[in-house]
């Protein structure tokens, strides 16, 4: 398997603890209503975490990440923008009653 999430979830460790000092784990567990046992798992690098708990703690330390496209050939924005409307995240274009 790709180990490459590692680097993601070392980054956030890195900016969690540049943040929030040396009790971050506890201030994230806090944040985000998890319990503090799964964001200790989550930091020991032994299981690839989901996306979505990945998500969770980015957010809890105000962290954004995004997409590029490595060779400029596709609008991100728009298909950002499309993506977002599928899912209905946009009222100004949602159809009238």
């Amino acid at each position: 398997m790709d180990n490459n999430w590692k680097v993601l979830v070392l980054l956030l460790r890195e900016v969690a603890i540049d943040k929030l000092g040396v009790g971050y784990q506890k201030e994230i567990a806090e944040r985000t209503g998890l319990y503090a046992g799964n964001v200790s798992r989550f930091f020991s690098l032994k299981y690839a975490p989901r996306i979505d708990l990945f998500l969770i703690v980015a957010k809890a330390i105000k962290v954004n990440f995004f997409f590029e496209d490595q060779e400029n050939k596709t609008e991100l924005n728009v298909m950002f923008e499309r993506a977002m409307e599928q899912l209905g995240k946009r009222p100004d274009k949602l159809p009238k009653n």
